[in-house]
């Protein structure tokens, strides 16, 4: 249940981070403009994935990996934000 829940938060959380979009991404280009643009709504779905991995109690390694690639996109976003 708490899986589920925390995956609908994180849904909700991915939305609003497509939508509103920092400042500095439209004064950046290239990959920093991605990172920050993409970086923490996809950090987001991929908490998402998770909840929903952690729910269905799928294997340790995929919820490894969904916790992963959440971690690494959210790195990329907040490197992006200070260079």
């Amino acid at each position: 249940m708490l899986g589920s829940a925390g995956a609908l938060a994180a849904l909700g959380m991915t939305a609003l981070w497509l939508t509103v979009v920092p400042d500095k991404a439209e004064a950046t280009d290239g990959l920093q403009s991605l990172a920050i643009r993409y970086g923490h709504p996809v950090s987001w779905g991929a908490l998402a994935a998770l909840g929903l991995l952690v729910a269905t109690d799928a294997p340790r390694p995929l919820r490894s990996a969904a916790g992963a690639v959440s971690l690494g996109s959210y790195v990329a976003f907040l490197a992006a934000l200070v260079l």
